[in-house]
């Protein structure tokens, strides 16, 4: 979701560009459901980012070492940006 609105893509507009119903990307969104590998493939398809961009912004602080979390912090939003402008 966070990657969709920072695109500026509603979620009407992916799921017509992902041929998924709008409930679908809904619960997808929301942890409701999981997608498949060939769901997870269309919706970086329709936003235009290889698969590994979407698995960056499933990364959270939890996910990483203690050890590696401020240059997670500080690395992260950088990234993210960088990432959306490619």
């Amino acid at each position: 979701m966070t990657l969709r609105k920072e695109k500026k893509i509603s979620r009407v507009k992916l799921a017509e560009r992902s041929n998924l119903s709008i409930t679908a990307l809904y619960n997808i969104e929301n942890n409701l459901s999981f997608p498949t590998k060939e769901t997870i493939d269309k919706i970086c398809t329709s936003l235009e980012v290889p698969v590994s961009f979407l698995m960056f912004y499933t990364i959270t602080e939890d996910d990483v070492p203690e050890e590696k979390r401020e240059l997670f912090r500080f690395l992260q939003e950088p990234m993210k940006k960088f990432l959306i402008e490619q």
